[in-house]
């Protein structure tokens, strides 16, 4: 990982509050965002000897229930499931066919060239800069088998379709400036597509989904509401080491304002799977 600056993911320790946040967050991404889809290339399929890579596993939750919940319609029965870095909450758990490996995806084992069927990696939007995106997914490339797949997930804040004088529009230009000012990628999942495809990947598709936040849907999407506002609580610390807002009470008034708009119909940012497939040849 480049270290010309601070990426919004290092200004966040990574504890166990944070843990516990990662896995609060794995079942309602799953179920609002993915809609319970795992694989969503329909293209894919995986034989018995089938090798798969958890890119940036969080609280290992995708390898942990890997069997039964991250790839469940599609795995053969006992498929060999490899995770990158390692931050599992119950590594008894951990299946017999699944082990971690603590690696940077900007510089993966030259062992594993070709290794995989199925590559999946999810919100890496804080953590890489330009530069490190680039070598990320040229390493994708490299460990992807020829014909094998690759499936990506992240946000794009410029796709965040809010009123710019709305609370939601000044958190909005916030991350902007932060991303801007750490080198991050603003509109990574507007723009993953035309990177995979320079990256050398072909056949690339992608989905977009909106994170619910209103309450007036129901009660469990106050879980949504409540994990969004722990996220953004993460991001005080930059957002007023930058000067973006006076103090930390004005930056709660905001995200009390941003709520209050949610209730009314603004959303918040869009989500983004994104897939493609290694070349034969």
């Amino acid at each position: 990982m480049s270290t010309e600056s601070q990426a919004v993911y290092e200004a966040i320790g990574k504890n166990q509050g944070e843990g516990q946040r990662l896995e609060e967050q794995y079942p309602l991404f799953k179920k609002y965002i993915r809609k319970d889809r795992v694989i969503f290339d329909e293209a894919v399929t995986l034989g018995d000897n089938a090798v798969v890579l958890d890119v940036g596993t969080g609280a290992g939750l995708n390898i942990v229930h890997g069997s039964s919940i991250l790839l469940k319609p599609c795995l053969p029965p006992s498929p060999s499931m490899l995770s990158t870095p390692p931050l599992p909450s119950s590594p008894q758990s951990i299946p017999k066919t699944s082990f971690f490996a603590k690696h940077s995806g900007t510089a993966l084992p030259q062992t594993w060239t070709n290794k995989f069927d199925f590559i999946n990696q999810s919100l890496l939007a804080g953590c890489l800069t330009r530069d490190d995106w680039i070598q990320d997914l040229q390493e994708l490339f490299r460990v992807t088998k020829p014909g094998g797949h690759i499936q990506l997930f992240e946000p794009s804040f410029e796709s965040w379709d809010c009123p710019p004088n709305s609370a939601n529009g000044k958190m909005k230009s916030m991350y902007k400036v932060l991303f801007d000012n750490t080198s991050l990628i603003y509109d990574l999942g507007v723009k993953l597509p035309h990177m995979l495809l320079d990256t050398g990947f072909v056949v690339v598709g992608q989905h977009k989904s909106t994170f619910p936040v209103d309450t007036n849907d129901g009660a469990p999407v106050q879980q949504c509401v409540g994990m969004m506002i722990r996220w953004l609580r993460n991001l005080q610390p930059p957002i007023l080491r930058f000067g973006l807002l006076g103090s930390a009470e004005e930056y709660e008034s905001l995200l009390k304002e941003m709520q209050e708009e949610w209730n009314h119909g603004v959303p918040t940012e869009n989500f983004f799977v994104i897939h493609a497939r290694k070349p034969v040849a």
